[in-house]
């Protein structure tokens, strides 16, 4: 298997939900994140290229998720990952847009300083 068949036979709802989930989302996302670990979030290109390249992987991940839904047996399960995927797609952008204005950062200091 190649590199580009790995990358569209999930959006193209031809992987199986639990792959998915397992392979693309889970060890995918231990993988993108390891890679945030050797980014210095005080270089500000750096942390907001990582920052961009982590939300599409997650944009990836998450329209992966919605396609493969359907070969789920369980219609239900299905249902519940597509509308988990509708509410991420939502949630992704506002939380990349508070993260790049820091009111993120300012809102998590302020819970952290009322403790």
């Amino acid at each position: 298997m190649n590199l580009r068949i790995f990358l569209t036979e999930p959006l193209q709802g031809k992987t199986s939900l639990s792959k998915v989930f397992w392979l693309y989302g889970v060890l995918g996302s231990v993988l993108v994140s390891a890679l945030g670990l050797g980014v210095d979030p005080g270089n500000g290109v750096l942390w907001r290229a990582y920052i961009v390249f982590s939300l599409l992987f997650s944009v990836y991940v998450t329209m992966a998720t919605y396609q493969c839904a359907g070969n789920c047996q369980s219609k239900f399960l299905a249902r519940l990952v597509r509308v988990s995927a509708v509410i991420s797609l939502v949630a992704l952008p506002v939380l990349a847009y508070l993260e790049f204005t820091g009111a993120l950062d300012i809102a998590l200091s302020n819970m952290i300083g009322e403790q």
